[in-house]
């Protein structure tokens, strides 16, 4: 298989598993904004199917295709700044990821002592 051709199918199934984990974000985020109402419909689906093997079969595997990317842009060496912001916003569209960084944050200014 040609290289383009590798990068190219990379690029879109990194796109699809952004915009599923984006979906995932917004609605753990639409959660907790609201958590204080009747939500309850919210958090059944958020329980029994996006929080389970969706996210974390997303997340692993945008971890996964964006490093690849990563790789397959800088041997590419066309528009290297571009392919690695991408992926680099794909990963920090991660629910693990954000989490990661609120929790860092919170820790940095003393919530959790």
């Amino acid at each position: 298989m040609e290289k383009n051709k590798k990068e190219i199918i990379v690029r879109n199934i990194l796109i699809v598993l952004t915009v599923i984990s984006l979906i995932i974000t917004i609605l753990n985020f639409t959660y907790q904004v609201y958590e204080d109402l009747n939500v309850d419909r919210i958090n059944s689906f958020l329980v029994n199917y996006v929080n389970g093997w969706v996210m974390w079969i997303d997340n692993i595997l945008l971890y996964i295709f964006a490093v690849i990317y990563v790789v397959l842009g800088v041997k590419s060496k066309n528009e290297v700044l571009l392919k690695v912001s991408f992926s680099i916003f794909s990963i920090s569209t991660a629910i693990i990821t954000l989490t990661f960084i609120v929790n860092s944050l919170a820790h940095v200014f003393g919530m959790f002592n």
